[in-house]
Formats: structure tokens, C-alpha cells, sequence
């Protein structure tokens, strides 16, 4: 079904459903840490980008799962600061723009050296090309912009035109497509080198990674984990080098879910066990 070193392309993995991955985790939970996409993952698609949310079912799974000392960490095309207002009131390192700023903590941050301004000059350009088609999203980010066409997609050739055409006069940047969406961002954006930089600045070299995204853009995640022995699954549709494929968002809660409680589940038995042994020594 897989190959976990190779980077091999799958088209037609089947569906594994959250409870039968759950059971093939060869470790026990608290061995494994997680990295999560948002959108398409965790988080429905919206037309309006600034109106998505994580549930608070899923919040409320993830907070549980913290508190067992699991580690999990963001890794999102989104800004850190919209992930934040995602994740509230949730404290997690995250990478944002694709990789391109990471938050560790509220005290270290990395981001990438080139000036912001250059982006308000492409984003005003795109802006001005785009005046003719205001059902367009334009969205501006720290070290991107963004054409999103998800509520029209007969304007998604446009979109593609402009892009092409802003894109030939920056050679420091690249063409990122997602769903319903054209993103001109900084070339040496990756999510599989931002997942490494967590996992080695956070020393989470005991646990085992766990990513789960949906896009082309996780494709560079999941090549990352591949190449770590960790587990990667895609969401959705479409060609991957993921080892693992969800149906839906649903199934990811799913698994969230299935997976903070075998978490509580040892640590309840943990704790028979430790009463257990305090009772022998008394």
C-alpha cells in the first residue's frame, strides 16, 4: 500500500477508516506526536476565508491530548496569526505561509529574511489586474498572495493568467496551487522542512510523527515524514506519496478522537498500575 521511504505517488490508496488506523499504531500513543494542516483537515472550507473555524469538539480532543504531554504542532498555509485564532484557546508551535514563519513559542520566532513590502507591491498589483472580476478573493499574507476563485471557478483561467503573468517578474517566487486557490509565495516555502525544523528544535526525537494534510502543498510534508519512519496521511482526493488516506475532514476528527482517548485509556491504566505497586510497598 506504501512505500515509507520512497516518496512513491498513489492515486487510488483506498480509504482507511480513523478506528483501523488507530489499531495498526504500533507504539503506544503517547510515543507518537502530531502535525496538522488546517484547512481541508481539520477545518471545513469556506468561501470566506476569515470565517472557518476548528470545531470545539475537536479543540476540546486536541487540549486532552496536550495534556498527556503529546506534542502537536501546526503546519498551515495560513498566517500564524490566523492559525492562532484558529487554535484558540489552544498553545501550540506552528508553521504558517507554508513554512516560510514559524512560531516555536511565544518567545521564538523564525521568519524568512526577505521584505514584507515587496508582497503589499505584488499584492497591490494583483489587485489592479484582478479589478475587472471582483467575485475574486484577493488575499494578502506576510510572504504571499493569494487569488481564491472557490465561489466562482469559471474565473479560476483568469486567475491562473494573472498569476503566470505577476509571477514572470519575480523569479524569487513560485506558483502554489491548491484547492480553488493560486498562491505566489516565496520559492523556498516547505512544509517538510518546517516539520523538521519543529521536530528538531522541540527534541522530539523519542516520538514518533504522525502528519495529516489535504493539498499538493502537504505533498513536501508527507515526503518529509515518509523519510522520518513516521506515519502521513492524505485527506481526500488526488495524487499523493502519503502512506495513509481519510475520506473527509470527518474521519480526521475521527481519529483525533479515537486517539485522545486510548491516550487517556493508558494513563488511567498507568495510574491503576502505580496504586497498585504504592499498595505493595505500604
Amino acid at each position: 500500500m506504501f512505500e515509507s521511504n520512497t516518496g512513491q505517488i498513489h492515486d487510488k490508496n483506498p480509504y482507511i477508516s480513523a478506528l483501523d488506523l488507530i489499531k495498526k499504531l504500533i507504539y503506544p500513543a503517547e510515543k507518537y506526536c502530531l502535525f496538522l494542516d488546517i484547512d481541508g483537515t481539520i477545518s471545513e472550507f469556506h468561501p470566506d476565508p476569515s470565517l472557518s473555524f476548528i470545531s470545539i469538539e475537536t479543540l476540546e480532543q486536541l487540549n486532552h491530548i496536550q495534556e498527556h504531554k503529546i506534542p502537536i504542532a501546526a503546519i498551515t498555509g495560513r498566517s500564524i496569526q490566523d492559525a492562532i485564532r484558529l487554535f484558540n484557546p489552544l498553545e501550540l508551535p506552528i508553521a504558517g505561509t507554508h513554512g516560510l514563519e514559524i512560531r516555536f513559542s511565544d518567545k521564538h520566532m523564525l521568519q524568512s529574511p526577505m521584505n514584507c513590502s515587496n508582497f503589499q507591491h505584488i499584492y497591490q498589483e494583483i489587485e489592479a489586474a484582478c479589478a475587472l472580476y471582483p467575485k475574486l478573493r484577493i488575499e494578502r499574507k506576510k510572504y504571499a498572495v493569494a487569488i481564491h476563485f472557490r465561489e466562482y471557478p469559471e474565473l479560476a483561467p483568469f486567475a491562473r493568467q494573472v498569476s503566470d503573468r505577476v509571477l514572470s517578474k519575480y523569479p524569487e517566487l513560485k506558483l502554489s496551487t491548491g484547492k480553488c486557490v493560486y498562491e505566489l509565495i516565496l520559492a523556498q516555502a516547505d512544509k517538510g522542512k518546517a516539520i523538521e525544523q519543529i521536530y528538531i528544535h522541540n527534541k522530539l526525537n523519542q516520538f514518533t510523527p504522525i502528519f495529516m494534510g489535504d493539498d499538493r502543498t502537504d505533498e513536501s510534508g508527507f515526503q518529509k515524514i515518509n523519510q522520518m519512519g513516521g506515519i502521513s496521511i492524505k485527506v481526500g482526493e488526488g495524487e499523493t506519496c502519503a502512506q495513509y488516506r481519510f475520506k473527509n475532514i470527518s474521519t480526521t476528527c475521527d481519529f483525533i478522537d479515537h486517539f485522545s482517548q486510548l491516550i487517556q485509556k493508558h494513563a488511567k491504566r498507568q495510574s491503576q498500575v502505580s496504586k497498585k505497586m504504592e499498595k505493595k510497598h505500604v
